[in-house]
Protein backbone atom coordinates (compact mmCIF):
# COMPACT_ATOMS: atom_id res chain seq x y z
CA UNK A 1 0.00 0.00 0.00
CA UNK A 2 2.80 2.42 0.92
CA UNK A 3 4.45 1.79 -2.46
CA UNK A 4 1.24 2.53 -4.36
CA UNK A 5 0.58 5.63 -2.24
CA UNK A 6 3.99 7.03 -3.18
CA UNK A 7 3.37 6.14 -6.79
CA UNK A 8 0.01 7.94 -6.69
CA UNK A 9 1.53 11.17 -5.29
CA UNK A 10 4.15 11.31 -8.05
CA UNK A 11 3.61 13.36 -11.18
CA UNK A 12 2.87 11.32 -14.29
CA UNK A 13 6.34 11.97 -15.71
CA UNK A 14 8.01 10.81 -12.54
CA UNK A 15 5.70 7.80 -12.30
CA UNK A 16 6.54 6.82 -15.85
CA UNK A 17 10.26 7.20 -15.20
CA UNK A 18 9.95 5.17 -12.01
CA UNK A 19 8.09 2.38 -13.83
CA UNK A 20 10.67 2.30 -16.60
CA UNK A 21 13.58 2.13 -14.17
CA UNK A 22 11.81 -0.50 -12.10
CA UNK A 23 11.13 -2.61 -15.17
CA UNK A 24 14.77 -2.35 -16.25
CA UNK A 25 15.93 -3.28 -12.75
CA UNK A 26 13.59 -6.28 -12.67
CA UNK A 27 14.81 -7.50 -16.06
CA UNK A 28 18.41 -7.05 -14.90
CA UNK A 29 17.75 -9.10 -11.75
CA UNK A 30 16.06 -11.85 -13.79
CA UNK A 31 19.03 -11.96 -16.17
CA UNK A 32 21.47 -12.23 -13.26
CA UNK A 33 19.46 -15.06 -11.68
CA UNK A 34 19.26 -16.87 -15.02
CA UNK A 35 23.01 -16.46 -15.61
CA UNK A 36 23.86 -17.80 -12.16
CA UNK A 37 21.47 -20.73 -12.56
CA UNK A 38 22.70 -21.61 -16.05
CA UNK A 39 26.39 -21.48 -15.15
CA UNK A 40 26.49 -22.76 -11.60
CA UNK A 41 23.57 -25.16 -11.20
CA UNK A 42 24.37 -28.71 -12.18
CA UNK A 43 21.49 -31.20 -12.16
CA UNK A 44 22.15 -34.54 -10.42
CA UNK A 45 23.89 -37.08 -12.66
CA UNK A 46 25.81 -40.34 -12.43
CA UNK A 47 29.26 -38.71 -12.65
CA UNK A 48 29.12 -35.91 -10.07
CA UNK A 49 30.74 -37.77 -7.18
CA UNK A 50 27.58 -37.44 -5.09
CA UNK A 51 24.95 -39.88 -3.89
CA UNK A 52 21.81 -38.24 -5.23
CA UNK A 53 18.85 -39.14 -7.47
CA UNK A 54 17.89 -42.72 -6.55
CA UNK A 55 21.47 -44.03 -6.47
CA UNK A 56 22.35 -46.96 -4.22
CA UNK A 57 25.89 -45.63 -3.74
CA UNK A 58 27.94 -42.74 -5.06
CA UNK A 59 27.32 -42.65 -8.83
CA UNK A 60 26.21 -46.31 -8.91
CA UNK A 61 22.98 -48.27 -8.76
CA UNK A 62 19.47 -46.96 -9.25
CA UNK A 63 19.26 -44.76 -12.34
CA UNK A 64 22.99 -45.06 -12.98
CA UNK A 65 24.35 -47.60 -15.44
CA UNK A 66 27.32 -48.46 -13.23
CA UNK A 67 26.65 -50.99 -10.48
CA UNK A 68 27.76 -50.78 -6.87
CA UNK A 69 30.10 -53.38 -5.37
CA UNK A 70 27.32 -55.23 -3.55
CA UNK A 71 25.22 -55.57 -6.73
CA UNK A 72 27.44 -58.09 -8.53
CA UNK A 73 29.70 -61.06 -7.91
CA UNK A 74 33.19 -61.54 -9.43
CA UNK A 75 33.94 -63.49 -12.58
CA UNK A 76 34.75 -67.15 -12.05
CA UNK A 77 37.72 -68.55 -14.02
CA UNK A 78 36.76 -72.21 -14.45
CA UNK A 79 39.84 -73.43 -16.32
CA UNK A 80 42.61 -72.53 -18.76
CA UNK A 81 44.27 -74.86 -21.29
CA UNK A 82 46.83 -74.87 -24.09
CA UNK A 83 46.65 -76.75 -27.39
CA UNK A 84 49.55 -77.53 -29.72
CA UNK A 85 49.38 -76.04 -33.21
CA UNK A 86 52.86 -77.09 -34.31
CA UNK A 87 56.28 -77.52 -32.70
CA UNK A 88 56.85 -74.55 -30.41
CA UNK A 89 53.47 -72.97 -31.26
CA UNK A 90 50.40 -73.20 -29.00
CA UNK A 91 46.90 -71.77 -28.78
CA UNK A 92 45.65 -70.94 -25.29
CA UNK A 93 42.14 -70.59 -23.92
CA UNK A 94 40.52 -69.52 -20.64
CA UNK A 95 36.93 -70.54 -19.82
CA UNK A 96 35.13 -68.06 -17.59
CA UNK A 97 31.69 -67.75 -16.03
CA UNK A 98 29.86 -64.46 -15.47
CA UNK A 99 27.25 -65.17 -12.77
CA UNK A 100 25.64 -61.72 -13.14
CA UNK A 101 22.41 -61.97 -15.11
CA UNK A 102 22.15 -58.32 -16.20
CA UNK A 103 25.65 -56.89 -15.87
CA UNK A 104 28.72 -56.64 -18.06
CA UNK A 105 32.31 -55.73 -17.30
CA UNK A 106 34.35 -53.75 -19.83
CA UNK A 107 38.08 -53.13 -20.32
CA UNK A 108 39.30 -56.26 -18.56
CA UNK A 109 43.07 -56.59 -18.81
CA UNK A 110 44.37 -60.15 -18.73
CA UNK A 111 47.55 -62.17 -19.11
CA UNK A 112 48.37 -65.72 -20.24
CA UNK A 113 51.62 -67.35 -19.09
CA UNK A 114 53.02 -70.65 -20.37
CA UNK A 115 55.42 -72.57 -18.08
CA UNK A 116 57.49 -75.71 -18.56
CA UNK A 117 57.55 -78.58 -16.05
CA UNK A 118 60.30 -76.84 -14.04
CA UNK A 119 58.23 -73.69 -13.61
CA UNK A 120 60.24 -71.65 -16.12
CA UNK A 121 58.21 -69.00 -17.96
CA UNK A 122 58.25 -69.83 -21.67
CA UNK A 123 55.83 -67.28 -23.12
CA UNK A 124 53.64 -64.41 -21.96
CA UNK A 125 50.71 -62.76 -23.77
CA UNK A 126 48.51 -59.93 -22.47
CA UNK A 127 45.35 -58.40 -23.87
CA UNK A 128 42.00 -56.81 -23.15
CA UNK A 129 38.49 -58.25 -23.23
CA UNK A 130 35.00 -57.78 -21.78
CA UNK A 131 32.43 -60.00 -20.09
CA UNK A 132 28.89 -59.96 -21.45
CA UNK A 133 25.88 -60.31 -19.17
CA UNK A 134 25.02 -63.76 -17.77
CA UNK A 135 27.36 -65.47 -20.16
CA UNK A 136 29.96 -68.17 -20.31
CA UNK A 137 32.85 -66.50 -22.07
CA UNK A 138 36.23 -67.54 -23.36
CA UNK A 139 39.47 -65.66 -23.86
CA UNK A 140 41.49 -67.00 -26.78
CA UNK A 141 45.05 -66.25 -27.85
CA UNK A 142 46.52 -67.86 -30.94
CA UNK A 143 50.05 -69.09 -31.67
CA UNK A 144 52.01 -68.35 -28.53
CA UNK A 145 55.67 -69.14 -29.22
CA UNK A 146 57.75 -71.34 -26.87
CA UNK A 147 60.84 -71.94 -29.03
CA UNK A 148 62.04 -75.53 -28.62
CA UNK A 149 60.50 -75.87 -25.14
CA UNK A 150 57.36 -77.87 -24.34
CA UNK A 151 54.85 -76.21 -21.99
CA UNK A 152 53.49 -78.08 -19.00
CA UNK A 153 50.84 -75.63 -17.77
CA UNK A 154 49.20 -72.32 -18.58
CA UNK A 155 48.14 -69.64 -16.10
CA UNK A 156 45.45 -67.09 -16.84
CA UNK A 157 44.52 -64.10 -14.67
CA UNK A 158 42.85 -60.73 -14.86
CA UNK A 159 45.19 -57.85 -14.11
CA UNK A 160 42.63 -55.06 -13.70
CA UNK A 161 39.56 -54.53 -11.56
CA UNK A 162 36.24 -55.15 -13.28
CA UNK A 163 33.91 -52.16 -13.64
CA UNK A 164 30.35 -53.44 -13.90
CA UNK A 165 27.41 -51.84 -15.67
CA UNK A 166 23.85 -52.85 -16.55
CA UNK A 167 23.33 -54.77 -19.76
CA UNK A 168 21.00 -57.23 -21.42
CA UNK A 169 23.16 -59.76 -23.25
CA UNK A 170 23.25 -59.34 -27.03
CA UNK A 171 24.29 -62.98 -27.38
CA UNK A 172 20.82 -64.07 -26.23
CA UNK A 173 19.65 -63.37 -29.77
CA UNK A 174 22.00 -65.99 -31.26
CA UNK A 175 21.76 -69.78 -31.34
CA UNK A 176 24.14 -72.51 -32.57
CA UNK A 177 23.02 -75.75 -34.20
CA UNK A 178 24.13 -78.54 -36.53
CA UNK A 179 27.72 -78.85 -35.31
CA UNK A 180 29.54 -81.50 -37.35
CA UNK A 181 33.20 -82.59 -37.39
CA UNK A 182 34.68 -84.09 -40.54
CA UNK A 183 38.19 -85.34 -41.47
CA UNK A 184 38.80 -86.18 -37.83
CA UNK A 185 41.81 -88.42 -38.51
CA UNK A 186 43.65 -86.04 -40.87
CA UNK A 187 42.84 -82.31 -40.74
CA UNK A 188 39.68 -81.89 -38.64
CA UNK A 189 37.04 -79.42 -39.73
CA UNK A 190 34.10 -78.34 -37.60
CA UNK A 191 31.08 -76.75 -39.24
CA UNK A 192 28.12 -75.20 -37.44
CA UNK A 193 25.12 -73.02 -38.14
CA UNK A 194 24.58 -69.76 -36.22
CA UNK A 195 21.04 -68.39 -36.25
CA UNK A 196 20.03 -64.80 -35.47
CA UNK A 197 16.69 -65.08 -33.65
CA UNK A 198 16.08 -61.32 -33.59
CA UNK A 199 14.62 -59.08 -36.29
CA UNK A 200 17.75 -56.88 -36.34
CA UNK A 201 21.14 -57.43 -37.93
CA UNK A 202 23.85 -58.50 -35.44
CA UNK A 203 27.40 -57.58 -36.41
CA UNK A 204 30.97 -58.45 -35.43
CA UNK A 205 30.41 -61.83 -33.79
CA UNK A 206 33.34 -63.82 -32.38
CA UNK A 207 32.89 -67.60 -32.39
CA UNK A 208 35.29 -69.89 -30.48
CA UNK A 209 35.08 -73.66 -30.89
CA UNK A 210 36.23 -76.03 -28.12
CA UNK A 211 36.79 -79.76 -28.67
CA UNK A 212 36.60 -82.10 -25.64
CA UNK A 213 38.06 -85.59 -25.39
CA UNK A 214 36.49 -88.67 -23.80
CA UNK A 215 37.67 -87.51 -20.34
CA UNK A 216 35.91 -84.15 -20.81
CA UNK A 217 39.22 -82.30 -21.17
CA UNK A 218 39.43 -79.44 -23.67
CA UNK A 219 42.03 -80.56 -26.20
CA UNK A 220 41.66 -78.20 -29.18
CA UNK A 221 40.31 -74.71 -29.86
CA UNK A 222 39.85 -72.42 -32.83
CA UNK A 223 38.32 -69.03 -33.52
CA UNK A 224 36.54 -67.23 -36.35
CA UNK A 225 34.78 -63.88 -36.81
CA UNK A 226 31.33 -63.44 -38.37
CA UNK A 227 30.96 -59.99 -39.92
CA UNK A 228 27.18 -59.95 -39.59
CA UNK A 229 24.00 -62.05 -39.65
CA UNK A 230 20.78 -60.46 -40.83
CA UNK A 231 17.68 -60.72 -38.65
CA UNK A 232 15.92 -64.11 -38.78
CA UNK A 233 18.79 -65.54 -40.84
CA UNK A 234 21.55 -68.08 -40.27
CA UNK A 235 25.15 -68.47 -41.37
CA UNK A 236 27.40 -71.51 -41.57
CA UNK A 237 30.81 -71.14 -39.94
CA UNK A 238 33.90 -73.35 -40.10
CA UNK A 239 36.84 -74.14 -37.81
CA UNK A 240 39.95 -75.93 -39.06
CA UNK A 241 42.91 -77.70 -37.47
CA UNK A 242 46.06 -78.66 -39.43
CA UNK A 243 46.56 -82.02 -37.70
CA UNK A 244 44.41 -84.78 -36.23
CA UNK A 245 43.33 -84.35 -32.61
CA UNK A 246 45.69 -85.85 -30.03
CA UNK A 247 42.86 -87.99 -28.67
CA UNK A 248 39.38 -89.05 -29.73
CA UNK A 249 36.81 -86.32 -29.23
CA UNK A 250 33.51 -86.72 -27.38
CA UNK A 251 31.79 -83.38 -27.94
CA UNK A 252 32.24 -79.81 -29.13
CA UNK A 253 31.15 -76.44 -27.75
CA UNK A 254 30.88 -73.11 -29.54
CA UNK A 255 30.96 -69.87 -27.52
CA UNK A 256 29.68 -66.69 -29.17
CA UNK A 257 30.51 -63.11 -28.24
CA UNK A 258 29.22 -59.95 -29.88
CA UNK A 259 32.24 -57.67 -30.05
CA UNK A 260 32.04 -53.91 -29.67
Amino acid sequence: MYFFAILYLMTWARRRKFIYLGTIALIFIILIVWFLFAHFYKPPNCFDGLKNQDEVGVDCGGTCTLLCADQYVPLNILWSRFSKVSDGVYNVLAYIENPNSNARADNLDYVFKLYDKDGTLLSRRSGKTFAGANKTLVVFEAEMQTGNKIPDRVDFSFTSEAVWSKQISAENGLAVSESVISKEETAPRLSASVFNKTANKITNIEAVAIVYDLSANATAFSRTIIDYIEGKNSQTIYFNWPKAFASKYSRTEIILKVLK
